[in-house]
């Protein structure tokens, strides 16, 4: 006989979990989560290096107590946990000749950059304007910049501050979270929908972690407060089939350790999946197929990809008074091929260093240098093996910092979202072609009508105003729990 529940939560990501918890604290606890990995937390992953945890996904909190509730929670639960480090380390700019960039010019260009994006962009209207993307609106107004320094400094001056440019398109801490391929994948309108929370903190606007990391946050705030068979594990979702006029929804199962089909029966089932799984298998997991314009909504946004690195050394090679080590690309050769030495040998290409725009010192381990790589270039070095990426990272670091005599790292811990299966990258963002009304679609219930709805949808893709955060995935969450409170 099929099991019953009155909700089936699949995904044990923040947003599954936090539905769950809501679900509990208003006395519904008829419920199972759904969650084909092995282990809790979708993209947020933390890992163990020694007495520290390295985050694969989310990794600090953003804005303040007053309006993210991911801080007031670990607030609550003494979790808050502060990079203290102060801003007395320095940052190191170097272009592929290891010349050191002049940091008066890194501060002028970044001031323009932060102009253009926080005002100019932010004055595009929305409505009754065309949509253009964010990289030709940014390089429009740069062109404007540059014309004006164009009277006053030499080549080789206007060089420097294209090279600047180019990093600050690259790796902007606004920029870094979309995942996109490059700027003129994204929508300015859509980039204007989503909304930073300010931080006024006591904290002096330091970054915000998590003690013990995500893992540890939504094991002790999530999991703890339910049944241990409340959330099964390794347990892959077939099939979910919808039958509108009994109302109730068949949800066919497969452990990932079995061959066996089993079903369960809900009446409301919340899918948690991220856009890119939701790409994938949409037209295979549901019956009937999800309505067209849910479809075409889903097809629309974009999903990015942003992969971390963590390369460990046994002491560090590199000045400690030191805190950042970026790399400037040169933007004149664009176009001509940039070839490691290590792969020379190898069929992999070396296109993807360019998308390396440097590393910093982790804020708890001092022997620990990180970076990000986004869009294509992130997708590529999935590919490549640990031991090669490897020596691609210490050639490209011997490279632009040869005083620094670089070793091999000893350690390479990195994520791979794009390779995992049910996730298939780590970020909503709004692309050209579509918009905030795609993921107010993709939020809605189906069907609308009856009154109740047997499938609803929760996520950071699903939020129009905090897409691709972990409050946002915790926001529809418990959205999603009180759509169906309201039928109880």
């Amino acid at each position: 006989m099929e099991q019953q529940f009155r909700v089936v939560i699949i995904g044990a990501g923040i947003a599954g979990l936090s539905c769950a918890k809501y679900l509990i604290e208003n006395g519904i606890d008829d419920f199972v989560i759904l969650e084909a990995h092995d282990q809790i937390g979708g993209r947020c992953q933390t890992i163990q290096l020694l007495d520290h945890q390295l985050e694969l996904g989310a990794e600090s909190l953003h804005g303040e107590i007053s309006n993210n509730p991911l801080y007031r929670i670990a607030e609550e639960h003494h979790l808050i946990d502060i990079d203290d480090r102060g801003s007395d380390r320095d940052d190191c700019y170097h272009d592929e000749e290891a010349e050191s960039i002049d940091e008066d010019v890194i501060d002028e260009v970044r001031k323009v950059y932060d102009e253009i994006l926080e005002k100019k962009v932010a004055a595009y209207p929305y409505e009754n304007y065309p949509d253009i993307s964010l990289g030709e609106f940014v390089s429009a107004e740069i062109e404007q910049y540059i014309k004006i320094k164009n009277v006053t400094l030499d080549k080789d001056e206007l060089d420097e501050q294209q090279k600047v440019i180019d990093w600050l398109s690259k790796q902007h801490p606004y920029l870094n979270t979309i995942g996109c391929n490059k700027l003129t994948d994204a929508s300015v309108q859509g980039w204007n929908s989503l909304e930073r929370l300010p931080s006024n903190n006591q904290y002096n606007d330091e970054a915000v972690y998590l003690y013990g990391g995500f893992s540890n946050f939504l094991q002790r705030v999530f999991v703890d407060q339910l049944n241990e068979n409340q959330i099964e594990l390794n347990t892959i979702v077939k099939r979910v089939s919808i039958h509108e006029e009994e109302q109730y929804v068949d949800i066919e199962i497969i452990k990932s350790n079995q061959d066996l089909i089993t079903t369960y029966q809900a009446k409301h089932v919340v899918c948690t999946q991220s856009v890119g799984c939701l790409k994938q298998s949409m037209h295979q997991m549901f019956i009937p197929p999800l309505p067209h314009a849910k479809r075409m909504c889903i097809q629309k946004l974009a999903f990015g990809i942003v992969n971390k690195i963590y390369l460990g050394f046994s002491q560090p090679f590199w000045d400690v008074d030191f805190q950042t080590f970026n790399f400037l690309w040169d933007t004149n050769d664009d176009d001509t091929e940039w070839n490691l030495e290590c792969f020379s040998k190898t069929s992999f290409n070396s296109d993807w260093c360019k998308s390396i725009t440097g590393f910093h010192v982790h804020h708890r381990l001092p022997n620990v240098l990180v970076t990000r790589i986004s869009g294509e270039a992130a997708k590529y070095i999935e590919t490549i093996p640990d031991d090669l990426l490897a020596m691609a990272f210490q050639e490209l670091l011997y490279h632009f910092y040869p005083d620094n005599q670089t070793p091999k790292p000893e350690q390479l811990i990195r994520s791979r979202w794009f390779n995992e299966p049910f996730i298939r990258g780590s970020h909503t963002f709004i692309k050209i072609g579509s918009s905030m009304h795609d993921i107010k679609q993709l939020a809605a219930p189906w069907p609308s009508k009856p009154a109740k709805p047997l499938i609803l949808f929760a996520g950071e893709g699903t939020h129009e105003r905090f897409y691709g955060t972990a409050h946002g995935a915790y926001m529809t969450g418990i959205r999603e729990a009180k759509r169906i409170m309201e039928f109880y």
